[in-house]
């Protein structure tokens, strides 16, 4: 009789696992993972979808301030501050300070999709040329049977050194500097270059753009 109250409790917590997993996957879909396309994507741009078909209260833009637009460490360089000043001009919602957390997201998901060969992602951050340019990087190791590792440890700093307005489109360069370790493996996996134990610093100058007349909030970067 115990042994049979065993059984039965489990078969119900089973079922009750069940269901709150079938529950879960309803609420929160099938795909857990975050688009590289929302990297820049926030509540205040778009339409806001209507839930159970009423309309949602309309949200207020908060106007970024100025040090959001123009850093402190910045507001001496005349060009770069003049540069930012005119992308706020063109949209009044843009803010330095989440436009450079954006880019180190940016940098490290395609550090990482290079060297998984993720060329799907990479197509979502890059320009089609900057594309094309890294999938036939990847497409030349892959023939020839060698493939570079390199993991992203840190990133150290972000120094914007260009920023400009080009018509409706802005321009935004950002030199990274991080720490890293790459490595070349054979086609047989064994190392031919570099040390898994040897971290490097690496300096990274990358130039973001996104046309400003667009809906789209997302940035692309175009030369790397």
């Amino acid at each position: 009789m115990n042994d049979s109250f065993q059984y039965g409790d489990i078969i119900f917590l089973g079922l009750i696992a069940i269901f709150v997993a079938f529950r879960l996957r309803s609420m929160l879909g099938r795909n857990m993972g975050i688009d590289p396309r929302d990297i820049w994507k926030n509540a205040t741009r778009g339409n806001i979808a209507p839930v159970n078909g009423q309309p949602q209260p309309s949200i207020i833009v908060k106007k970024p301030s100025e040090e959001e637009v123009v850093p402190m460490e910045l507001q001496n360089n005349q060009p770069v501050s003049d540069g930012l000043q005119a992308i706020r001009k063109a949209d009044p919602s843009f803010s330095t300070t989440e436009f450079i957390a954006g880019a180190k997201l940016a940098f490290e998901w395609i550090v990482e999709a290079f060297s998984k060969g993720d060329k799907e992602k990479l197509r979502a951050l890059l320009s089609p040329e900057r594309f094309q340019h890294f999938s036939e990087e990847i497409d030349a190791n892959a023939a020839s049977g060698t493939k570079r590792e390199t993991t992203l440890i840190s990133i150290l700093a972000t120094d914007i050194t260009d920023a400009a307005m080009q018509g409706k489109v802005a321009h935004i360069t950002i030199q990274f500097t991080s720490e890293q370790m790459s490595i070349m493996r054979d086609k047989d996996k064994n190392i031919v270059s570099g040390s898994p134990s040897n971290v490097e610093k690496a300096i990274d100058v990358w130039t973001f753009e996104r046309d400003t007349s667009s809906r789209d909030p997302n940035w692309k970067i175009i030369a790397t």
